[in-house]
């Protein structure tokens, strides 16, 4: 912007200057293109401003990027796994998989009742000892796709962390590992948790990550994800969050980088 009374540019900290990375939550066709669903928790300057929008306001996006969650022919079963705002993406992947004749559970959590960005049915107790699936979330159920639900206090549903729930959950119905793929989106440390779940069961996982996108095309290399890499010399490597993922296997993942010798 233009300082009126010296003429020098100047910036105004409270707009956005870097392009945020976000998950579409759903799709369709609308007059004259589409409309995209984003789901976001206002944290901060980016999201404080786009609390700010309303209808007609022009937005400048670059997208869709990078890969998307693959599915399998021959697995039946399909366990998703979000917690807080990595939810938007199981939304849409729940209506693909429907799609695909897949037999879908949804594991929603969320530190408490109030940051669960789903529409919950008024007359469901989602019941904390029974690790019961059904169709609590009007979001899942346009899909058929029963939903667990968990809360870090207890507020609503299985009391603690959604991988906790989903191993539970996994007790309780001993599915077929062979038979069952999981995808999971959401905070770090449960990922990494949902992916050691895989790794110790021989189960077939993806995990969408997330990075800081400068750029969003690769330029910029600032969203780097570690991987083992059976190509290069020291086991791994690097791979961008934007163009090679977001979306990758969990034995793939490195959660601490190593040091290049």
């Amino acid at each position: 912007m233009q300082d009126a009374t010296h003429g020098a540019s100047v910036i105004d900290l409270n707009v956005p200057m870097l392009r945020r990375a976000y998950s579409i939550a759903g799709l369709r066709r609308a007059a004259g293109g589409f409309e995209i669903d984003v789901i976001f928790r206002v944290v901060g300057t980016a999201t404080r401003w786009m609390e700010t929008l309303r209808p007609g306001d022009a937005l400048s996006l670059l997208g869709p990027l990078g890969n998307a969650f693959p599915i399998s022919d021959s697995k039946p079963l399909a366990w998703l796994v979000a917690g807080g705002v990595g939810l938007p993406p199981m939304l849409w992947l729940a209506d693909a998989l429907a799609a695909a004749g897949k037999k879908v559970v949804a594991f929603c959590g969320a530190q408490h009742k109030n940051l669960l960005a789903l529409t919950i049915d008024s007359g469901a107790k989602p019941d904390p000892s029974a690790i019961t699936a059904a169709l609590w979330a009007t979001e899942f159920a346009a899909s058929g796709t029963p939903v667990i639900i968990s809360t870090d206090d207890g507020s609503l549903g299985f009391r603690g962390y959604v991988p906790a729930a989903m191993t539970a959950h996994f007790a309780a119905a001993t599915p077929d590992p062979s038979s069952l793929v999981l995808y999971t989106c959401g905070p770090e440390p449960m990922m990494h948790a949902v992916a050691d779940f895989c790794t110790q069961r021989n189960i077939e996982g993806y995990l969408c990550m997330e990075r800081n996108m400068a750029c969003g095309t690769g330029m910029c290399q600032s969203c780097v994800v570690p991987l083992h890499d059976s190509a290069d010399p020291e086991g791994w490597s690097y791979k961008l969050c934007c163009t090679d993922g977001p979306i990758f296997s969990a034995p793939a993942i490195l959660w601490q980088t190593p040091v290049r010798r």
